[in-house]
């Protein structure tokens, strides 16, 4: 009978065997991962996926970590957006993503959220109203190219990097959303590690567009993170220049902004987008700016490697964290760093990018983890998978489930063999530029730069909604508290030695008369 085994008594009792007792035994649940394809998995309803991947996660361990929390802040709505056909930022990676994360079982290790969408409040803590006004009305129906606030705020131009489409405001509202909550995760202790991988648009300004990036969802998580925490470290690792938000933080202590990309001149021959970012740019160069050196910035030429850039990594964010001591940190991780990337320029693989969101956790800092830049969206998805399991201290296999739906776009020689961490120096490799004597030099005018700072601000963090002006004064009169406790002491030490000279104390040993 199904589900029913004979069991036989191994001694007769009275004499006789005992063949008619049976006991029930409930079929054993298949044990490891799903065997079947993804044309099979979809076939089956709701309560069996998610068995097969309740199974996937109980065969390779997934459970939450032990002594930290890690969440994951995710609005599904985000994904339905569109830039165009042919602009390469395409939000179906953020699809691949979440079905790699779902489908090797992730979800059982973390905390999920979905964030409900922005308010123009909560984006008008840093974006001028009247640029959200613009973009909370303008469609493509009634945008007008010729309306120079059009070009105003970064819109049209010869490359039209910023497109109106459809949605536009929805969109910048939910990925915008997913960071400020995942930030408020953090300041109210909620969560150690914070992730938003539909966030990340560093290059958008106060009353612009620019790069892909409508709202600066950084600069508004960041915000929200200074409200209790005295300072908040700021690393990027995009291809592309994080000047966005080094712009918005200039003339504060209380954010430091590090940031690795290319600069330098592109194949085109024009500067690599955005064009900023040498080694010689610390911000304000005005002394008395409080920002002045609280950012640093790291050129890279094209064809780095993995090696070279987890060794450049490692040193000079080991020294920042060292001098700044952050209370927060904020990990921008564009995955258009990644060898292979339709508009990146260097080789790194995988685990090479994922070793700097290693290197960040090992701080024990709070952590937001943020997505950006990558444009092969199913190395993005990969990239993206890996350092979610990094934060959860989970190990992946590389062969990769067979029930991921698009399970399509990572099959074939070309997309990596179905395969995790495949070799993105197979398709596509740039000839590295960066000798280890560049490197060296790098690193040792990164840390020159850093001699300029001063130390760790330390400051009261501002709950009482003292304006920024305030805030100042009430610095100013400190630290001139300082100098006159300095000049007492200067002064006090003066009289000591003029009345131990006037005893000859010490002189020639003999003891003064009194």
């Amino acid at each position: 009978m199904s589900g029913m085994r004979a069991h036989a008594f191994a001694s007769p009792v009275n004499g006789y065997s005992n063949n008619i007792v049976e006991e029930y035994f409930a079929p054993e649940p298949a044990v490891g991962p799903f065997s079947g394809d993804y044309a099979k998995f979809k076939t089956l309803d709701d309560v069996a996926k998610q068995e097969v991947i309740q199974q996937e996660a109980e065969a390779y361990g997934m459970e939450k970590p032990q002594g930290y929390k890690v969440s994951f802040h995710y609005n599904p709505h985000v994904e339905y957006h569109h830039f165009g056909s042919s602009h390469p930022m395409k939000p179906w990676r953020l699809t691949l993503t979440k079905q790699l994360v779902l489908a090797y079982g992730l979800e059982y290790t973390m905390d999920l959220f979905e964030p409900r969408p922005a308010s123009l409040d909560e984006l008008a803590i840093f974006h001028d109203r009247e640029y959200l006004s613009f973009l909370s009305n303008v469609t493509p129906l009634n945008a007008n190219p010729d309306d120079p606030s059009y070009l105003n705020y970064g819109f049209g131009g010869e490359s039209n990097d910023c497109p109106v489409f459809d949605g536009l405001w929805n969109y910048v509202c939910l990925y915008s959303g997913a960071s400020l909550h995942a930030a408020h995760n953090l300041t109210n202790q909620q969560s150690d590690i914070a992730i938003n991988w539909s966030g990340g648009l560093h290059h958008a300004r106060k009353k612009a567009a620019s790069g892909f990036c409508y709202v600066n969802d950084i600069v508004l998580a960041i915000q929200h993170l200074l409200t209790q925490n005295q300072r908040v470290l700021y690393i990027d690792i995009d291809v592309h220049h994080g000047d966005g938000v080094e712009h918005a933080f200039e003339s504060t202590d209380r954010v430091f902004t590090l940031s690795y990309h290319k600069y330098g001149i592109d194949r085109n021959g024009y500067p690599f987008f955005p064009g900023t970012g040498n080694i010689t740019e610390m911000g304000p160069t005005d002394p008395i700016n409080r920002g002045k050196g609280h950012c640093l910035n790291i050129p890279i030429e094209d064809g780095i490697d993995d090696g070279q850039y987890k060794h450049l990594f490692k040193t000079v964010t080991g020294a920042v964290v060292d001098k700044y001591r952050p209370n927060a940190i904020v990990l921008q991780s564009g995955a258009d760093s990644l060898g292979g990337d339709r508009l990146g320029r260097f080789n790194l693989n995988i685990k090479a990018h994922g070793f700097c969101v290693e290197t960040v956790k090992s701080y024990g800092v709070p952590l937001l983890l943020i997505g950006g830049g990558g444009y092969t969206p199913r190395n993005v998805a990969r990239t993206w998978c890996h350092e979610t399991s990094v934060c959860v201290g989970a190990n992946l296999h590389n062969d990769l489930p067979t029930h991921i739906p698009y399970i399509m776009a990572f099959e074939g020689k070309e997309n990596g063999d179905s395969k995790l961490y495949p070799d993105l120096h197979s398709v596509k490799r740039h000839d590295n530029s960066n000798t280890q004597e560049k490197l060296d030099k790098i690193i040792e005018q990164a840390l020159e730069n850093l001699r300029y700072l001063e130390g760790a601000p330390s400051v009261v963090c501002n709950l009482r909604g003292l304006t920024d002006e305030q805030i100042m004064r009430i610095r100013a009169e400190i630290d001139r508290e300082i100098e006159e406790e300095k000049e007492d002491r200067h002064h006090l030490s003066i009289e000591n030695t003029r009345r131990r000279r006037e005893r000859n104390t010490g002189g020639r040993g003999e003891r003064a008369m009194r």
